[in-house]
């Protein structure tokens, strides 16, 4: 199962000269938890606007908590290591899962083949869409049960009674 149903289509992303007090306001304004920091400089290394780091709220917090302070000037790319880890829009849901538990990480950008940001992968959305599954197998499951006492109680009805 390809990820492409399961990512989020609506991920906010910034320039990686954007300021930290920049990107936690879009964060509130968007009712996001995370902004995705595009490289937008055109270097031999890089695709222009492909991911470089991801700064979550928590990300802001923690560097807050560290020092008592956070200069709101911080430009995000401070927080971007410049080797976010990526899925391709063709990658399986399970082995993305795996890549990401493997790493720790709770989100995946998804990159189409020209490199380009298409979508974000959230454990968070994962566990809702499979947890509805789940239900939907384990109704499978209750439905069976409730179908096979229905028919065993109908067959009961209709055998004929023997008193000898």
């Amino acid at each position: 199962m390809s990820i492409e149903k399961f990512m989020r289509k609506d991920f906010v992303t910034v320039p990686m000269d954007t300021t930290v007090l920049e990107a936690s306001r879009l964060m509130l304004d968007r009712h996001v938890g995370d902004v995705i920091i595009l490289d937008e400089d055109m270097d031999f290394n890089s695709v222009p606007g492909s991911p470089i780091g991801i700064l979550t709220d928590r990300d802001i917090v923690l560097a807050f908590a560290k020092s008592g302070r956070l200069d709101p000037d911080c430009k995000v790319s401070t927080f971007a290591n410049g080797s976010v880890m990526t899925a391709s829009i063709q990658d399986g849901l399970a082995d993305t899962i795996k890549k990401m538990g493997r790493s720790g990480i709770r989100r995946i950008p998804v990159l189409n083949a020209n490199k380009k940001i298409v979508g974000v992968l959230y454990t968070d959305d994962c566990l809702e869409l499979l947890g509805d599954e789940l239900n939907s197998l384990a109704s499978i499951m209750k439905n069976a049960m409730k179908r096979e006492k229905l028919q065993q109680h109908l067959e009961d009805t209709e055998a004929p009674y023997s008193y000898l």
